[in-house]
């Protein structure tokens, strides 16, 4: 194999590999910006649901406590 020919085959390799790389950091943008705020979407969701059943349970605690003290 002749110089030039090697000099094309890594030149077409450079490029191959130039458009794989492009291609992971679409991905991986498309990671961070889509599915990380769905995830943060749902663990926000999920945080205020435990707060609501956190304060139902605790009013009520405080409601049966005044009633036996009555």
């Amino acid at each position: 194999m002749s110089t030039i020919e090697q000099e094309q085959e890594n030149r077409e390799t450079i490029i191959r590999i130039e458009g794989t790389l492009a291609l992971m950091d679409n991905k991986l943008n498309n990671l961070r910006d889509n599915h990380l705020f769905h995830i943060e979407k749902d663990v926000r969701q999920l945080r205020t649901f435990i707060w609501f059943i956190g304060s139902t349970v605790f009013l009520q605690m405080c409601y049966l406590i005044i009633r036996t003290l009555m």
